[in-house]
């Protein structure tokens, strides 16, 4: 982390520290009602975090999975407490499993601090909003204000705490790299939170294993999320190469016009090892 500037690295050491508190704290205030559901929900999180995709950042090694539909839904069925550590697991499994390049220790422990913070804010919007853990009122359709606040909340503070770090580190600015990188998944959230609302009332009404039918929504977020990055690093390649070539092109030139040059041959060569010297 020593070589990250040092905005980026107070921000980043200030996230760690705040979500290690919240684990300190809220942790072991956890429950475990239903401990079978918890191990259950667990090991879906854990599962679909390996489903992510990599964002096309530069210098960030940033990636996206759908496990976040799975920590609603924990959400919904056990609480805020044992969410969190049911989604600081899966930041783990996320960073540590299926990477090309292995990911610094700061960097899972940022990922870990923030999913920690980010169900705790969404936690606390769920129970205010009317919300309560393991419960649906009569119908799926009582959860809907609670559900969407917290989701909205968990899009917010997911990307948002991300997006800061990546700006920090990159030195870009924030608003532009959130709203070209992160502002597109939205929809993606609202969809995983309404498959885990149904998730949830599959298990509350007919059991767990009623509840694990519902994994294919994620799924087909996540080949769309495969796509639609598949498709922007294929624009960002040829991009490259057609910019490679228009350099080329015009090297080439400048070389034809300097070899003509009787008085000036070798001029644009000298320049670039000067200029290469000075840099």
């Amino acid at each position: 982390m020593g070589k990250l500037p040092l905005p980026a690295r107070v921000y980043i050491t200030a996230s760690i520290v705040f979500g290690t508190l919240l684990l300190a704290y809220f942790g072991p205030q956890t429950r475990f009602p239903q401990p079978w559901l918890f191990v259950v929900v667990l090991a879906a999180s854990m599962a679909t975090s390996a489903f992510k995709v990599s964002l096309p950042i530069a210098k960030s090694g940033s990636t996206m999975s759908v496990s976040y539909a799975v920590d609603v839904a924990a959400l919904l069925l056990l609480g805020t407490n044992a969410t969190m550590l049911i989604s600081v697991v899966s930041a783990w499994t996320q960073c540590t499993f299926r990477m090309n390049v292995r990911n610094p220790i700061y960097r899972t422990a940022f990922s870990m601090a923030c999913l920690a913070i980010t169900v705790q804010a969404a936690g606390y919007t769920f129970t205010k909003m009317g919300g309560v853990p393991g419960t649906f009122g009569d119908n799926v359709t009582d959860i809907g204000k609670p559900l969407l606040t917290a989701a909205t909340i968990y899009f917010l503070f997911n990307t948002g705490q991300v997006g800061i770090a990546v700006a920090l580190t990159t030195r870009q600015s924030f608003l532009p790299l959130w709203q070209q990188n992160y502002l597109w998944s939205a929809p993606s959230y609202f969809v995983g939170a309404a498959a885990a609302a149904i998730a949830a009332w599959a298990v509350i009404k007919g059991g767990i294993w009623i509840g694990l039918l519902t994994v294919a929504p994620l799924y087909l977020t996540y080949r769309a999320y495969k796509i639609y990055m598949g498709r922007i690093s294929e624009r960002q390649r040829q991009g490259q190469e057609l910019a490679d070539l228009h350099l080329a092109t015009i090297e080439a030139l400048a070389r034809a016009i300097d070899a003509k040059d009787q008085t000036g041959q070798s001029h644009i060569r000298r320049v670039q090892a000067y200029a290469a010297g000075l840099a």
